[in-house]
């Protein structure tokens, strides 16, 4: 008889588990492939030889923001479609069939293919990326160890997806152009999704819908779970006078002060976020309400817990905006292929050595680690040979998948080192992990810290590797959080809340990315808009009339400096004030600027040019405009927000370990399990 694909087994695991591994591979390929190239595409000017949007860097990072934020929101109406309505392998297909309409649309030079394209990436990863987890635990039964190691397995398929994403997305649109790069993750979403249709069969009753109400399949616990749902908990949040008060309150606080602090289309944004946090802070306060007193005195550990998932996520996606962004400008990415080849020959080395020793000890991982190195190994040794040259500009987007590699490379090392602390009979609670993991990747932030004051010093751009340090110290920080705070999240959440927790969760996640934006936002200076007024003898010594001529862009620079009530840009002898014009607004945000920063004649500070053609209308003199940097104050608020960076995630995990005994108690023992002896 033949046997059921759906009770096939690969290596000791269900096949379901692999179909479910490749289909979240590729879909996390498509995700941070788009990502690594994101703010990129935004800032960098239309009149580029790869042309992008030509935004502002503060309007590109609140818009980094913004998106990241709701990928995750959309998770929670995301796992409620499932569980209420369609289950998870519906909602899987059409998460992915969405995405691969996002990321194609997203390959459409145009702005509105642009917008809709990142609407449908954010309704699909909400639809996809929750339930895509469920199942995997739906392949194993209660109890069973190989769950462990099929997450173990699941996890590091989201960063081989990411690792091959950000390198093979990031040369293609350095190469090619951004679109193609959209294009291309967006054809990796398609395999991903091809992979997932094809593999129905090895998901047999795995994600179902939920059973109609009255069927005799109901769960017995259905009234407890009805009872506990979003819409009770708003009802019985409308019978409550003074909660309501408290909520309401809280809305229209949040409303007035998105009026008159945001700008633009931001105001009826934030808006609507200040109403979703009111209902959500609700919502919490009338599940506090119900439960006993051990269940209160977790809730409040939970939320301190959702408190430090958002200030971890709020620095540690800086990676994706602010830090994407400094490396393009301020990083030194030209490097000798020999620092190239210790870095991934070296790297496929250590996994393969990881994949001989998990075969000496009879561990499923040999059967991950040792094609990740022949892979990474292969994988770089073609673009060696057919794109690179010595010395190499490594593209920017590549460094995105840094913090993927140095996870798959020491994720095993981290969780080891956890076991063998936690054996030592040394403090080891979740909570503990977290707080030390969030203080690892505030040091991070020295590093980028020293990157600012580097260039200062020394007049030049910053060295690789101080950005190198930076990302494995975020990754090892993240791997002190990440394997543990969902499971954290199940453990001390009320038995019949424990969904909406993990909704909770995925908004704290959430909040955290759009708090990563803001700062980055914060991070730049007003942007000073000129326009040039200098004709092609002025310009000559600066550029070439081939450069002119072809509407490149181009910079001029000089040193800046206040003269009384006056402006004052030279180059040299030269004064360049003649060659822009700067209406009153813009004069006003630059005198502010140097008005706030010591700088004189003896002592100017360096002003940066930068011109574009303008692709819509000839303005004065030879149709270019542009902007004007004080390089010293852009490089001082950046080296201001990664030391402020570090020092409140410092500050924040400090003050979590000094109350951890406390913290611990109000736990109940909610973390007492019995060892398994399971790696």
């Amino acid at each position: 008889m033949t046997k059921d694909p759906s009770q096939r087994t690969l290596f000791g695991h269900p096949v379901g588990l692999f179909i479910l591994f490749f289909t979240e591979m590729w879909e996390r390929f498509s995700y941070y492939g788009m990502r690594a190239i994101l703010t990129l595409y935004m800032i960098t000017s239309v009149a580029d030889k790869n042309p992008g949007l030509g935004w502002d860097e503060a309007f590109a990072l609140s818009i980094y923001g913004w998106y990241t934020m709701l990928v995750y929101v959309m998770s929670i109406p995301g796992g409620i479609l499932a569980d209420k309505f369609i289950g998870q392998k519906k909602s899987v297909l059409v998460g992915g069939l969405v995405l691969v309409l996002g990321h194609s649309i997203l390959a459409i030079d145009a702005i509105w293919a642009f917008y809709l394209g990142l609407v449908l990436i954010i309704i699909g990863v909400g639809c996809l990326k929750p339930n895509i987890s469920t199942m995997v635990g739906g392949l194993y039964k209660q109890g069973d160890p190989a769950r462990d190691q099929g997450f173990t397995i699941f996890y590091i398929g989201i960063n081989i997806g990411a690792f091959l994403a950000a390198l093979v997305v990031g040369v293609v649109s350095a190469v090619y152009g951004w679109h193609y790069g959209f294009g291309l993750a967006g054809i990796g979403m398609a395999i991903g999704q091809l992979t997932f249709m094809w593999g129905q069969k090895f998901l047999k009753g795995i994600g179902d819908a939920p059973e109609k109400a009255g069927s005799a399949t109901v769960p017995s616990n259905a009234a407890e779970s009805e009872n506990s749902s979003l819409s009770a908990l708003f009802g019985r949040l409308l019978k409550s006078p003074l909660h309501m008060v408290i909520t309401v309150g809280l809305m229209a606080a949040g409303v007035l002060a998105a009026i008159f602090m945001a700008k633009g289309a931001e105001k009826l944004a934030y808006s609507l976020l200040s109403i979703f946090v009111a209902l959500v802070i609700g919502m919490m306060m009338m599940v506090y309400q119900e439960i006993n007193k051990i269940e209160k005195d977790r809730f409040v550990v939970l939320l301190i817990a959702f408190l430090l998932v958002i200030v971890f996520w709020g620095a540690f996606e800086q990676a994706g905006g602010l830090m994407n962004i400094y490396t393009l400008k301020k990083i030194d990415r030209v490097v000798p292929l020999f620092s190239m080849d210790i870095i991934f020959y070296g790297g496929a080395l250590i996994l393969l050595y990881f994949g001989f020793r998990a075969w000496r000890k009879k561990m499923d991982t040999v059967y991950i680690f040792v094609p990740i190195g022949l892979l990474l190994a292969g994988l770089y040794g073609w673009l060696r040979t057919t794109n690179m040259s010595d010395p190499y500009e490594i593209p920017t987007a590549v460094f995105q998948s840094v913090n993927a590699l140095f996870i798959i490379i020491f994720g095993t090392l981290v969780g080891g080192f956890w076991i063998w602390w936690q054996r030592s009979g040394r403090e080891a609670s979740s909570v503990f992990k977290m707080a030390i993991g969030t203080i690892i990747m505030g040091v991070g932030f020295l590093f980028m810290a020293k990157a600012s004051i580097d260039i200062v010093k020394y007049g030049d751009k910053a060295a690789v590797m101080l950005l190198i340090l930076a990302y494995l110290f975020h990754t090892i920080g993240e791997l002190c959080i990440s394997p543990v705070a969902l499971s954290f999240v199940t453990k001390l959440a009320p038995v019949k809340y424990v969904s909406l927790m993990m909704g909770v969760y995925f908004a704290a996640t959430g909040f955290g990315n759009k708090l990563a934006g803001t700062i980055g936002e914060i991070s730049q200076k007003e942007t000073v808009h000129i326009e040039l007024l200098a004709n092609e003898a002025q310009i000559a010594p600066y550029v070439t009339d081939t450069t002119i001529a072809t509407g490149s862009n181009f910079e001029i620079v000089g040193q800046v400096f206040l003269q009384g009530n006056d402006i004052v840009v030279k180059d040299g002898q030269t004064d360049l004030a003649t060659y822009f014009s700067l209406d009153e607004k813009n004069k006003e945000i630059l005198k502010t600027s140097l008005d706030d920063f010591e700088n004189s004649a003896s002592e100017p500070l360096t002003a940066i040019l930068s011109f574009e053609k303008d692709p819509e209308k000839e303005v004065a003199g030879l149709g270019y405009r542009g902007d004007l940097e004080v390089f010293e104050i852009q490089d001082n608020q950046e080296l201001r927000t990664f030391f402020s960076i570090f020092i409140f995630t410092a500050l924040f995990g400090s003050l979590l370990i000094l109350f951890i005994k406390r913290l611990k108690r109000l736990s109940h023992g909610a973390e007492d399990l019995v060892e398994t002896g399971q790696h």
